[in-house]
């Protein structure tokens, strides 16, 4: 059989059965989902658990990076309808800020309960009035009828004028390889707005609420999943099993790709008080006939049916004064332990004026991407300040190691429970000297994935030596004779060693798969819902791993060259087995710009440190790093320090193909 620059088995079928499932399986916003309500209380609390993680995950906060102190200044105080309204301003991260008013009663003998109040996507924000929404008379009666209420800007509104609300790709794919998006930023001010309530000495933290509507409801209900302060919600016109949400401000990288939903989030909210107003002319249609009863159900769990509630209007979509008028006894039954009421009128009287509530005379926002840019950058320090191990950890560096391979396995979305694997045979078998060469498909069972190979294997193995696993670049034929790294496999074969050869998806012969992919990377909100093509490179690796494992290869050695060997560093720290590695490293640049590429972005890999925190958690595995950038070679020195003598990794001046052959004993 020939190779190299002529001809090997073709092992992929001609059939589009053949094309790997995982680019055509794409989710979207208006993905319908079931809304399942969980069995039992166990089966509660574990799909709690997990969605509170896959929703910190999502926001920035894995790992956790270090909030600063909280320095609000509270400025501006005008007398307004029986209420005192004032201007609240104050830095939650480096580059981030955190804008609105607070409303309260004339008069607070004791500790008064407190209303957060997102605003949602009204033109104007905290300031929007109009028939169909008035976020101003919603905080001023909440105030008249005993509430102190924060009313906040989302980032890139009215005051809040650092940040764009809208991102383009220049700004969303480097922050969201720092873990940062619109929705991490937006979380994280809210959880700031419960903490400045909270902190107040006017207000009782045991009586907090929160309530919004259209995004503003999906802020409601995150922020009540991460801080169960919130105790009563009201999140109007947004629940649907079949929309998610259009803005990223809600849909942040990762969040949907274990089908993590809204119902889901509500669902983790029980037994905490939760009206729910829909409408019959927005995505909330159908929730009287579906996602309030599932949610129901979830309740019974607890025998607390009473807390949750839902009223449904043939309207558009709206927080209007039908609806407000609604939503005023909810909050005055659960937090002011009043009588339940149908409805409390709204006091005839005006909203507060915008000049009253801007803090300052400007009646727009005006932000540059440069302006962004800046702040973005602050903040991407911020977030990955802590990112490789340093003395400053609370833990061991084990500790640290199992802590950040816990993670780095949520953003790669590791499939930890391998399924057994089918080697289907493709293609004819030939010698290579002294070794036997089969194409084989590899495919996890009921995952529809494709992973072309081939299986060379010797009659006599060599014992002392691995198994390698050689992970191309590019096509396999690179490795076999006229092939530009035909003289690695050649060292290999002649160490009577076994070897699997694979192809990374969308090269070689499943390249031409992407031209059936449905997948459109360049959607703003793609991430949230679809998992990366480089996490599913990873996995192809990982998978790799397993089927040698399964088939009795225990001492296994990966080697990759180029781009392949990013992808592999990433597989290291998640193999079941302490594999080694030999890795070609000349020109591999460990920034934004070099993970921005399509089949190598991935988002939040800087959160847990890139190619160097891969490295660092996989320092105890002998991993040989040929010609690696300054970058890349000057962490070793701090891995050593922080594994000690268990640190196994080595930097070779020389060429892979040299290092190996000198490894094998064949110079």
């Amino acid at each position: 059989m020939q190779s190299g620059d002529s001809v090997l088995p073709t092992i992929l079928g001609k059939s589009v059965l053949f094309t790997d499932r995982r680019l055509l399986d794409v989710k979207h916003n208006d993905y319908a989902w079931q809304a399942l309500a969980p069995s039992s209380l166990k089966e509660w609390q574990k799909r709690k658990d997990f969605t509170i993680e896959q929703v910190k995950l999502a926001a920035g906060m894995l790992p956790q990076f270090k909030p600063i102190a909280l320095q609000p200044k509270v400025w501006g105080h005008n007398n307004y309808e029986g209420t005192v309204i004032a201007k609240v301003s104050m830095e939650t991260l480096p580059g981030l800020k955190l804008t609105g008013n607070l409303y309260m009663p004339g008069m607070i003998q004791s500790k008064a309960p407190a209303i957060l109040c997102p605003h949602g996507h009204w033109e104007k924000g905290r300031l929007h009035h109009d028939e169909c929404v008035s976020v101003p008379m919603r905080c001023l009666m909440l105030a008249r009828l005993g509430f102190v209420v924060f009313s906040y800007d989302m980032i890139g509104y009215n005051d809040n004028d650092g940040i764009l609300h809208s991102w383009e790709k220049s700004l969303r794919l480097p922050a969201a390889l720092h873990g940062i998006s619109p929705f991490g930023l937006q979380t994280w001010n809210s959880l700031q707005a419960v903490e400045f309530l909270c902190s107040m000495p006017e207000v009782d933290s045991e009586r907090i609420g929160c309530t919004g509507a259209s995004g503003g409801a999906s802020q409601t209900w995150t922020i009540a999943l991460l801080d169960e302060r919130v105790k009563v919600l009201a999140p109007v016109c947004m629940l649907s099993a079949h929309f998610q949400g259009g803005c990223l401000c809600e849909e942040g990288p990762l969040l949907r790709i274990n089908g993590v939903t809204s119902f889901d989030i509500v669902s983790a909210l029980a037994p905490r008080p939760v009206l729910l107003p829909s409408v019959t002319q927005d995505w909330t249609n159908l929730v009287p006939q579906y996602e309030f009863p599932a949610l129901q159900q979830v309740y019974r769990l607890f025998d607390a049916e009473k807390n949750i509630a839902n009223f449904h209007c043939d309207a558009p979509h709206n927080y209007n004064r039908y609806t407000r008028e609604r939503v005023y006894p909810w909050f005055t039954h659960w937090l002011l332990n009043q009588a339940y009421r149908q409805r409390i009128v709204e006091d005839d009287i005006a909203p507060p004026p915008e000049e009253l509530l801007r803090h300052d005379s400007d009646t727009k926002t005006k932000i540059s991407l440069t302006q962004s840019q800046t702040s973005l950058a602050k903040l991407q320090e911020h977030y990955c300040a802590d990112a490789l191990y340093s003395a400053d950890y609370a833990g061991s560096f084990t500790d640290w190691q199992q802590e950040r391979c816990s993670q780095l396995s949520k953003i790669i979305n590791n499939d930890l429970n391998l399924r057994h694997i089918a080697m289907r045979v493709r293609g004819a078998a030939w010698q290579i000297g002294s070794a036997k060469a089969q194409g084989y498909l590899l495919s996890r069972r009921e995952c529809g994935d494709a992973i072309t190979c081939i299986w060379i294997s010797q009659a006599e193995k060599n014992p002392k030596l691995p198994t390698f696993l050689i992970v191309a670049d590019g096509d396999k034929r690179a490795y076999f004779p006229g092939g530009s790294y035909a003289s690695v496999l050649d060292s290999i074969i002649k160490r009577n060693c076994n070897v699997l050869i694979m192809e990374l998806l969308g090269n070689g012969e499943s390249a031409a798969m992407l031209q059936k992919s449905i997948r459109d990377e360049d959607e703003p909100s793609f991430h949230a819902f679809n998992p990366s093509l480089f996490s599913f490179r990873v996995q192809d690796i990982l998978t790799c791993i397993a089927m040698l494992q399964e088939n009795g290869q225990d001492n296994i050695a990966l080697v990759a060259i180029g781009e392949a060997a990013r992808t592999a560093i990433c597989a290291l720290p998640l193999s079941s087995t302490k594999i080694g590695a030999f890795l070609e490293m000349d020109k591999l640049e460990d920034n934004a710009k070099a993970w921005s590429e399509s089949f190598v972005f991935q988002p939040m890999i800087m959160k847990v440190g890139g190619m160097k925190g891969c490295l660092m958690m996989a320092a105890d595995r002998q991993i040989t790093l040929c010609r690696p950038v300054p970058d890349i070679a000057g962490m070793l020195s701090q891995a050593n320090q922080a594994a000690g003598k268990n640190c196994r990794l080595s930097i070779s001046a020389d060429s892979l193909t040299i290092s190996l052959a000198r490894y094998l004993g064949n110079m």
